[in-house]
């Protein structure tokens, strides 16, 4: 009978031998830092910081050693379609995007966790409470209400370990039905205008304009009431039933 133990101890060890060597050797992609955890403890340096790592190859002791990587490469966060109730109670749809760079992989891997989410939900919530405080009249200023939105930004995510580089508003427009009704406001407001202008032309107070003039003026449209004489048919009608309760009383 053939003896196939060593045989097979031999292959076990070239196996484990190999697995071995292939976690020796990490190496870390260009745009890319890492960070060296040693029993899962980050590898400090004598002033007690976290030791980071370029891109390259990275010695590693086997199942002792863990690299953690993160790229550092410039990053974009878009909020497409965001329907956001502005300050009169009008509903507007924004486009907007953060422009961000991670700056320090430590704080990026292990003080904040997912930080592409909370960055998200971070900003989400700044673009909504920016907004909510404004009204429709000046929401075109996008330079200005972006500035403000970065601003908020870095002042909140000072601790996380990322650059900030732009809070950007791409688009900003009303919904349809915002849109209807700001037209409507902008036409009540243009004839309200020309009736003030008329009246100061005229030397008088709006007050004392007659209301029915004033209507006219900013083109409320005007019901006419009228009393319609009844036929001459249902007036022999209503003749004839009142006599005949002259009659009956008798």
């Amino acid at each position: 009978m053939t003896d196939y133990s060593g045989l097979i101890e031999g292959v076990g060890s070239a196996l484990v031998s190999i697995l071995g060597l292939t976690k020796t050797f990490n190496f870390v992609k260009e745009g890319e830092l890492g960070i060296k955890l040693r029993f899962g403890r980050a590898r400090r340096d004598s002033n007690g910081e976290p030791q980071i790592i370029p891109p390259g190859f990275v010695m590693m002791i086997p199942w002792v050693d863990h690299l953690e990587k993160h790229h550092v490469r410039q990053q974009t966060i878009r909020f497409d379609n965001q329907r956001i109730m502005i300050r009169d109670g009008l509903i507007f749809n924004v486009n907007a995007a953060v422009i961000f760079r991670v700056n320090d992989i430590y704080r990026a891997l292990f003080e904040i966790e997912d930080l592409n989410t909370s960055i998200a939900d971070l900003s989400m919530g700044i673009l909504r409470d920016v907004f909510t405080g404004r009204d429709h009249s000046n929401l075109n200023q996008t330079k200005k209400i972006s500035a403000l939105l970065l601003e908020e930004l870095k002042e909140k995510a000072e601790q996380w370990g990322v650059d900030f580089l732009q809070f950007n508003i791409i688009d900003c427009a009303p919904t349809p039905e915002t849109a209807q009704i700001i037209i409507a406001k902008a036409g009540v407001m243009m004839k309200a205008e020309a009736l003030e202008e008329m009246a100061r032309k005229r030397g008088i107070r709006l007050e004392e304009l007659n209301p029915t003039l004033a209507a006219v003026l900013v083109g409320v449209p005007l019901v006419a009431s009228t009393t319609q004489e009844p036929a001459r048919g249902e007036k022999k009608t209503r003749a004839a039933a009142a006599s005949a309760s002259d009659d009956s009383d008798e």
